[in-house]
């Protein structure tokens, strides 16, 4: 996809987003959107959040993620406006462990407003698991059942 769409454009915003923090992420957001994380029950973690959900999973998560840097960056616009795919390649050493981190993710989006309203991502849980330092070390990070 071209680099000067909007979707690119919100898409490399958010995660440039991740590196900064919590609050940088949530401002690329309508209040009332819904994200999901399909493959986080298999670690227990809820599958699908809402802003103040997110905004504490981000908390936790993010200022143990510090340097968070993405490339191999793809975005495809779907038929229906304001519908997108993407990729991205992730990686930082996490603070906890200095173990690093890399993942690839698959992400689902819809904007409203040039806003996400609706996000999906994909990602493996298993390199996750190895850099966080365990499942309950994973879950504590994020803040899940905090």
């Amino acid at each position: 996809m071209a680099n000067n769409s909007s979707g690119y454009q919100i898409y490399e915003a958010l995660l440039k987003a991740f590196g900064v923090g919590a609050e940088a992420v949530t401002t690329l957001f309508n209040d009332d959107a819904i994200i999901e994380f399909p493959y986080a029950p298999s670690i227990g973690a809820a599958g699908k959040q809402n802003m103040e959900a997110y905004r504490n999973h981000l908390e936790g998560g993010l200022k143990n993620m510090p340097n968070l840097k993405f490339s191999d960056i793809r975005v495809y616009p779907l038929q229906e406006e304001g519908t997108y795919w993407a990729e991205a390649h992730g990686e930082t050493t996490i603070l906890s462990t200095g173990i690093l981190y890399q993942q690839d993710y698959i992400m689902y989006f819809i904007l409203k407003d040039d806003k996400f309203s609706f996000y999906r991502e994909y990602s493996n849980p298993l390199p996750a698991l190895k850099a966080f330092g365990g499942t309950q070390a994973t879950l504590d990070m994020f803040n899940v059942n905090k």
